[in-house]
């Protein structure tokens, strides 16, 4: 049942840019990550994100690289979830609903990351603040693939 639950919540992972749904990690000259959100805009000159109902503008100078989808921590996290909730429940009654919580969190866990070892293919696309990558990078977004 968990499995069944866990590969429904990722179903709709990565539709196209104008759905607003594929979700980017973005990197500045120095490697650290600036931003996160799903692709709202790419202009020209900048990528706009969507991060809850803000929207987030980075200029394509600043850009090293960007990452698809999200880490694999992110996967873990959600597979330990239905173990965690079990485990907080059983702190007001601790007994076979703790040991059972710290069961299902491992498991939850490991099936997270093999999940994302598997299934979630990141991709990683290098601008460095070229134009000419930058543009290939918004020719490969908006095309009919994603």
């Amino acid at each position: 049942m968990l499995f069944a639950l866990y590969f429904c919540l990722n179903i709709t992972a990565q539709e196209i840019p104008g759905n607003s749904k594929i979700f980017v990690r973005v990197y500045n000259l120095e490697g650290k990550k600036i931003s996160k959100g799903k692709i709202f805009k790419i202009t020209d000159t900048s990528l706009i994100l969507k991060k809850g109902k803000k929207l987030v503008t980075i200029s394509s100078s600043e850009i090293s690289y960007i990452k698809t989808k999200k880490s694999k921590g992110h996967a873990v996290l959600r597979g330990a979830m239905p173990g965690g909730v079990l485990l907080v429940s059983s702190i007001s009654d601790p007994g076979w609903a703790t040991i059972g919580g710290i069961i299902f969190l491992n498991i939850g866990a490991a099936t997270g990351y093999l999940y994302a070892l598997i299934f979630q293919k990141s991709i990683q696309y290098t601008i460095g603040g070229d134009p000419i990558k930058w543009k290939a990078f918004k020719e490969k977004m908006y095309s009919p693939q994603y």
